[in-house]
């Protein structure tokens, strides 16, 4: 068995979930999701033949913290959904959850404090603007914030050439 708990927050079809598992066969991974997506990320799991390794839980994680600790959690494409109160809430309380010494990343668009750039996260901000209720693109520093307040540390973050960020912290003790 795998030596850490993964959790994939907001997983929606479980594809997160299925690709690490297809790729570490000792790994175990929790998808959490909200109980109107889970039969559906349930039946996509059950169909990759993962349903003895990819566990489904019906979970708000901007209402509450997960019920288990993890060491691993991934949120992609979740925070950019929500307001900025909720995305903040989401992540406090991933950060509950977290052992300390855990990981979190997150996967998203990421626009600089300016809000001007990148261009290509700037043009995906309108769509979200327009698509999600309060929902949009968030800066670097909005999410130094929210992680320092979830009790996260080391900070960093990777620009992809397609716009796309991944930013990862540490929990501290």
């Amino acid at each position: 068995m795998a030596d850490f708990d993964l959790f994939v927050v907001g997983g929606g079809s479980g594809g997160v979930a299925i690709a690490a598992c297809e790729q570490c066969p000792d790994l175990v991974a929790t998808v959490l999701e909200l109980p109107s997506i889970t039969p559906v990320t349930e039946m996509i799991v059950g169909e990759a033949n993962l349903g003895d390794r990819v566990a489904v839980k019906s979970h708000d994680i901007v209402a509450a913290p997960p019920q288990t600790p993890c060491d691993v959690a991934i949120l992609r494409a979740l925070l950019q959904v929500l307001d900025p109160e909720a995305a903040r809430r989401a992540v406090i309380n991933v950060g509950q959850a977290m052992e300390t010494g855990g990981m979190i990343c997150i996967l998203s668009r990421v626009l600089a404090d300016s809000r001007l750039e990148p261009v290509q996260t700037v043009a995906q901000n309108l769509v979200f603007l327009n698509i999600y209720d309060g929902g949009q693109a968030f800066t670097e520093g909005e999410y130094r914030g929210w992680l320092d307040e979830a009790g996260f540390a080391d900070f960093e973050m990777f620009g992809r050439p397609d716009g796309r960020s991944v930013i990862t912290a540490q929990k501290r003790d």
